[in-house]
């Protein structure tokens, strides 16, 4: 049973959520179940649009929650065979709808399409136009776009010539269009010259740009202010505290008085909103007004902004514009600190993000509809500098050479910026991902574009290495060994760089794959028997030792829902799990890392995660033969001796942890960050050389090394590559991972085939 939320209730107030439900159901005289019957059947509501309830205010819209919450505890009371699924954007998803009595209501992400599943969608929805359609996308910067079902529609529905637009603002232009040229024997249309003249209707198919609308008649022009107008005035607090605005909705004589100031007749401001309704821009339920999908809105919007920007002649008047996307980004301006949050979140808690304005998407349309993006970007980096990072990174947003590199410079200034907030340093360096990582060089090889990474030497000579701290059996005893001078990648090996690797064929050229192991692994041969072992181990472990089990979760801070989902585990029969297993990890072949289409985890500037020991082994190889020199991975030792340094620091920057040092579970983020973000964590640069970022938590990292017992020798096997599948080191700690883990001494071990969402390579370079 599906029900838009957008019509529970109205401003005058809303049932109680039962009541409505009862009443929709009564109404639908095919039904040939009562209501109160239906209750009693295995059924799933289906509740659309958590952000589009209307409401007076954000204190009205929490009593609305408030209501769909004491309607979640007493359906699992009184009516357990009812299942229900509120869908929301994700933006717009800031309250749990989690209760004392509902501790766990899961939250779910729906993941973009991968790229077979946009083909199949393409074959599905424009079977003739398919295959062209697939040719131009793949492989494109606009396929990040089509993951999306929504953007798919969209396209399809206006792309009889095949043709694809550039970006999202031609994309939502050329939605107007097609509405616009179905519409446009309407009589409506036909008879009011005034929503649009002779010359708009004689003009349409002949545009002169990607974005052109008619423009004459007051029809555009009066939705793009509308658009405006209702992100501009909405009520104060109206959002939660990420800043991400709701759907607008306004009352019928709401939506007049916003559009008197350009149509003073009444009759006529409701001609132009019922033309909108049959453009399927706008909605009106019941007296309500609303635009069809809150995107629409923000490009209404977008095209008011960026022709007000378009008359603007000074940056005075343009910055009265881009104020509207100010934020805070000193550690100074924002309270409480990262600090002070850490010090009373819970265990299970996620550090929260900064609050944003509600006008970024508004902001990314407009930036490509500008005349003059440069001068336009200019105003808006003075404050906010990651959006329009953000901005110029867009494929339909032509800027210069000179701004751009002028952004990738402040960029990368502000993620290492100590006065900088944590998270402001993370959006630096996520928009700087997008727009092009200066120290990360793009050249050209014998096998394609590459990009070359910033590399420190580390000198050679003694180092102590391990701890007889008596913290993990496996690092003792602390003892010394010689090291050749090698060099160390600055950073782990980012989204970006990998996919450079993909993108030349990598998973198909047996070259890089150069031991039986990895030949096998790569054609897809009993690649998911690590997985499976693996959680054979921990659900026995688990299973058989419940005190481990509570004192692990509360280490790693498992939230509610993964604590129930093991519960569950625990609960199965062998034969059960085991099917799971075989379900969830059947043996294929793979040519893509594993959370590559994860949009929490394949970011540019990230770590590449989801890698196993065989692929990094592989982008290793392929970097040496694209350069003419020898890269691969780290021996453990070199990577602890460029952890710890002559001196045998206990962690890279000092002895004492700190949670602020670097991305572990501590410090609540639950997630990758980008690169070089936790410059307090760097090794202490030496007088020619930068420091080392990164080596301290984020993700683990491969070596080489296969793991053995310490002391640690060279000649006796352990640096053997085309051994049986033996454990192989990692080391570094990561985001899911308690501090003591990232401590230069600590080491991992794992299977070469496991690919898990916490771990990445880093590449060493010498003898």
């Amino acid at each position: 049973m599906f029900l838009p939320l957008n019509d529970f209730g109205d401003k005058n107030g809303f049932p109680k959520p039962l009541d409505w439900i009862k009443e929709y159901w009564n109404q639908n005289e095919k039904f040939w179940l009562s209501s109160e019957d239906l209750l009693r059947q295995p059924f799933i509501l289906l509740l659309d649009g958590l952000n589009e309830m209307p409401r007076v205010d954000r204190a009205d819209y929490d009593d609305r929650l408030a209501a769909w919450k004491n309607f979640l505890n007493n359906l699992a009371l009184n009516h357990p065979s009812v299942r229900v699924i509120f869908s929301c954007r994700t933006l717009d998803y800031g309250t749990k709808l989690t209760t004392k009595d509902l501790p766990c209501v899961p939250q779910v992400e729906i993941t973009p399409l991968d790229d077979s599943q946009v083909e199949k969608f393409l074959k599905v929805y424009s079977p003739d136009a398919a295959a062209h359609l697939w040719e131009q996308l793949k492989g494109s910067e606009q396929l990040d776009l089509y993951r999306s079902p929504y953007y798919l529609r969209l396209l399809i529905d206006q792309t009889s010539d095949g043709r694809i637009p550039e970006g999202r603002a031609a994309l939502f232009t050329g939605f107007v269009r097609t509405m616009l040229k179905r519409e446009i024997d309407n009589v409506r249309l036909r008879n009011a010259d005034w929503l649009l003249t002779k010359r708009d209707l004689n003009g349409i198919g002949q545009w002169r740009s990607a974005y052109e609308l008619p423009y004459r008649g007051v029809l555009f022009n009066a939705l793009a202010d509308f658009a405006f107008q209702l992100q501009t005035q909405r009520s104060d607090g109206d959002t939660e505290n990420t800043g991400n605005k709701m759907q607008v909705r306004i009352d019928f004589d709401g939506a007049l008085d916003c559009l008197s100031t350009r149509i003073p007749d009444e009759s006529q401001c409701e001609n132009l909103l019922n033309a909108a309704v049959d453009l399927q821009i706008l909605d009106m339920p019941g007296d309500d007004v609303l635009f069809v999908h809150q995107l629409l809105q923000e490009y209404f919007a977008a095209r008011h902004l960026a022709e007000a920007a378009n008359k603007t002649k000074n940056s005075t008047a343009l910055a009265a514009f881009t104020n509207l996307a100010s934020v805070a980004w000193l550690e100074a301006d924002i309270s409480p600190t990262v600090r002070e949050i850490l010090q009373t979140l819970p265990k299970s808690g996620t550090l929260s993000d900064l609050p944003t304005t509600g006008w970024e998407e508004t902001f990314m349309l407009a930036a490509a509809m500008t005349d003059a993006p440069d001068d336009f970007l200019r105003a808006l980096a003075q404050v906010n500098l990651p959006l329009a990072g953000r901005c110029a990174a867009q494929p339909d947003v032509k800027v210069s050479d000179e701004l751009r590199r002028d952004l990738q410079q402040r960029l990368i200034a502000r993620s290492r910026d100590p006065a900088t907030d944590l998270r402001a340093r993370i959006h630096a360096g996520d928009a700087l991902g997008r727009l092009g990582d200066l120290r990360i060089e793009l050249r050209q090889g014998e096998h394609g574009r590459y990009l070359l990474p910033p590399m420190i030497e580390i000198e050679g000579g003694i180092y102590s290495i391990g701890s007889d701290e008596g913290i993990e059996e496996d690092e003792a005893p602390r003892h010394d060994v010689e090291l050749a001078p090698f060099a160390l990648a600055q950073f782990p090996v980012t989204s970006a760089e990998f996919k450079y690797f993909i993108d030349s064929g990598g998973y198909d050229d047996e070259r890089w794959w150069d031991t039986p192991q990895a030949q096998r692994w790569r054609r897809g041969e009993g690649t998911g028997e690590s997985d499976r072992e693996n959680w054979r181990y921990w659900r026995n472990r688990f299973k058989n030792d419940t005190a481990f089990f509570t004192q692990f979760v509360d280490e790693q801070a498992w939230t509610e829902e993964l604590i129930q989902r093991w519960n569950s585990y625990f609960e199965m029969t062998d034969e059960a799990f085991e099917a799971m297993l075989r379900d969830r990890w059947p043996h294929q072949r793979f040519t893509l890392p594993r959370f590559w289409n994860d949009p929490k985890l394949n970011a540019p500037n990230q770590p590449v995660v989801g890698i196993c020991w065989f692929e990094a082994r592989a982008y290793c190889a392929w970097l040496s033969a694209q350069t003419g020199q020898h890269y691969r991975l780290p021996t453990e030792v070199e990577w602890e001796a460029a952890a710890s340094g002559k001196v045998g620091r206990r962690y890279p920057w000092g002895d004492v942890f700190d949670a602020t040092m670097c991305n572990t579970i501590e410090t609540r983020l639950r997630r990758v960050t980008p690169v070089d973000v936790f410059p307090a964590s760097d090794t202490p640069p030496s007088a020619s050389e930068a420091a080392i970022a990164d080596l301290p938590g984020n993700v683990w990292e491969w070596t080489g090394s296969g793991y053995q017992a310490y002391p640690y020798r060279a000649d006796d096997g352990r640096e053997a590559v085309d051994g049986d599948n033996i454990p192989r080191v990692l080391r570094g700690g990561s985001w899911f991972d308690g501090g003591r883990d990232c401590r230069s001494a600590c080491r991992d071990r794992d299977d070469p085939s496991n690919r898990n969402r916490n771990s990445g390579f880093r590449l060493a370079r010498g003898h």
